[in-house]
């Protein structure tokens, strides 16, 4: 064990990722005389093209130089594939490799997880109110913040609107205004029905992504009391013994793996920001969880905490695609054809324009399924919900499925975002003969239906062969309501081909995607078929140290703090109840601002 890592720190962070980035850059300014470490497993890649520029995101997910590469076990759900989740590797998490788009929740899914799940003693921290200025104060400019302690600006993430509307960015708001739904708030707000032109993390004046490693982590450095130590790998978390059964555990520090030396770094608080995946195996690998999981692994158990490593959540989408008229332009033909990426990309490098400089996805709409169905197809899913309910024995599951079933009977709350693409898409490309060209001839819009608070769960635990990377189980479409709800968002983008908005745009008799089922879906029977050949996901894995009571299989309080523990705390995805509308990215921020708001308070 090395002597330099014997020194002793106010705070630990596990993780230098989206959250962690965020927390240690309010506790350096906020307290100025608190020693912070950050132990991050990746490095700390600064001045990279490939993640500097917007457009080039897709090219990081499954590199293993950005990416640590997970995967599920084989999904039955999705014909037994196996799906890669792909996390960031490196300061800044994954906020430094994902697509840019800044979707935020409602102030309803808020209000209802903080009443339904949470005590009575924390309930109002995360109400909307009590969360609204989390929801501003992580973007650059945008801080009305009265925090006790705040002192100058604040560092925040730089996002910004597409810089110049196309025709489909333009026909996607007409679609819904002829439905009767003028366009929405991209900001945290009520919800609302309608098309919402959001924003991306990309600051627009450099025409650059803005990530949690460039807006937190660096100006925390530059105040030098935050040491940051990459390529450190976290072993375990160190407990002192306990005089008595019941005291709760009070950590001494982190054990870890730095340059092949076993080193310890004492703290006064840890604060576990692993991700939804590496949080609950590293609160595992130190004795907390389920006793069958750390029994199989081998490890003692401290604390019987059966929550940890389930609730595993993620949004799953399915969409279609319409061949566009000739004269609508799309980025299909960047896609097949290298010499019109190469000069795309040749005139980003020269002048930071041109659609490597901007996200991929602006395009959205929050949609209840009652936006088109009758109100017999209505009533006969709330019927199904409300027996999902009634039947449910597990009390966590019981209550969350109460909170579902609120959004389901709500006629403004979304069952799925919708987000357009301008260009086609093939989920179904593996179940497609093997000699299919990649992508089709044609130009094209798809609209895909990112189902927003499945009812399926999964889990991730510590894999008994400590070499190995969790045992990832989504279960996606193993509950039948997900099935059920999603074939009909499937049949409602179905509907929306036909609006005049989208006639005006789209080739009569114009070819169809997915190439599986290349017809229009006329019936339940045709989505529900489509589903396990063309569903993805959105790579939004939460929910694994979920912030509820403990009866209801909780794993951290009102506080973030871990159950049975004096000084660990979770802030990640991973805290997150139930999984937000659309992108999660706004709330795993928010929750890191709410963390360091409870950590400066009781400092």
């Amino acid at each position: 064990m090395s002597s330099t890592d014997l020194e002793t720190y106010d705070y630990c962070l596990i993780g230098g990722g989206t959250a962690s980035c965020l927390i240690a850059s309010r506790l350096s300014q906020q307290l100025p005389d608190h020693r912070i470490l950050i132990l991050e497993a990746g490095e700390h890649i600064r001045n990279d093209p490939k993640i500097r520029t917007p457009g080039l995101s897709a090219t990081l997910q499954s590199d293993p130089n950005y990416d640590w590469q997970y995967s599920t076990a084989p999904e039955p759900g999705l014909n037994g594939r196996i799906i890669k989740q792909p996390r960031g590797k490196l300061v800044g998490g994954t906020s430094a490799i994902n697509s840019h788009s800044v979707v935020f929740p409602s102030y309803e899914w808020h209000d209802r997880f903080a009443e339904k799940l949470l005590s009575d003693s924390g309930r109002s921290e995360w109400t909307s109110k009590s969360m609204a200025d989390c929801y501003q104060r992580w973007q650059s400019g945008k801080s009305n913040s009265t925090t006790n302690n705040h002192v100058g600006l604040l560092d925040g993430v730089i996002t910004s609107f597409p810089a110049k509307q196309d025709i489909l960015q333009r026909q996607w708001t007409k679609v819904f205004e002829e439905l009767g739904h003028p366009e929405g708030s991209p900001e945290f707000s009520e919800s609302s029905l309608g098309a919402v032109t959001i924003t991306n993390a990309v600051d627009a004046a450099k025409g650059e992504r803005s990530h949690a490693g460039i807006a937190f982590l660096e100006p925390a450095l530059a105040r030098g009391s935050v040491t940051l130590k990459t390529g450190a790998m976290v072993n375990k978390i160190v407990f002192a013994k306990r005089s008595a059964a019941n005291e709760k555990l009070n950590a001494e520090g982190v054990s870890y793996t730095y340059r092949g030396k076993d080193c310890f770094a004492r703290a006064r608080e840890i604060i576990v920001c692993a991700g939804a995946f590496g949080s609950p195996t590293i609160l595992e690998r130190s004795g907390i969880g389920s006793t069958a999981i750390l029994t199989a692994a081998n490890i003692p158990v401290l604390y019987e905490l059966p929550g940890v490593g389930e609730n595993l959540q993620d949004h799953l989408n399915c969409g279609l695609a319409c061949e566009t008229r000739d004269d609508i332009p799309t980025r299909d033909e960047a896609w097949r054809n290298p010499e019109e990426r190469k000069a795309a990309l040749s005139e980003y490098e020269q002048k930071r324009t041109g659609r490597f400089s901007e996200g991929g996805a602006y395009s959205f709409a929050f949609t209840p399924l009652q936006l088109m169905e009758t109100s017999s197809q209505t009533q006969q899913l709330n019927d199904s919900v409300k027996q999902c309910v009634n039947e449910e024995q597990n009390p966590g599951l019981k209550s969350q499925y109460s909170v579902l079933q609120e959004i389901v009977e709500s006629s403004t709350e979304a069952t799925a975002s919708n987000f357009m693409l301008r260009a086609q898409r093939h989920v179904d490309y593996d179940s497609l003969p093997k000699d299919a060209p990649r992508f089709v001839d044609g130009n094209y819009v798809t609209v895909v239906a990112m189902l927003a608070h499945p009812f399926s769960r999964g889990s991730c635990h510590v894999s008994p062969d400590p070499s190995k990377q969790p045992d990832i189980k989504f279960n996606y479409l193993s509950h039948p309501l997900d099935v059920e709800i999603l074939a009909r968002h499937l049949m409602l983008i179905e509907n929306l081909f036909q609006t005049p908005a989208f006639a005006a745009i789209t080739k009569p008799g114009g070819r169809r995607l997915p190439r599986s089922f290349p017809h229009p879906v006329v019936s339940l029977e045709d989505a529900k078929s489509i589903l396990p050949i063309n569903s993805a996901t959105n790579y939004h894995p939460s929910s694994t140290c979920s912030m509820m009571r403990e009866d209801l299989g909780g794993v951290v309080d009102e506080t973030l703090r871990v159950y049975g523990t004096e000084n660990v705390r979770v802030c990640d995805a991973s805290v997150l109840p139930i999984i937000p509308r659309g992108n999660i990215l706004t709330a795993v921020y928010a929750f890191a601002e709410k963390a360091a708001e409870l950590i400066c308070r009781e400092a």
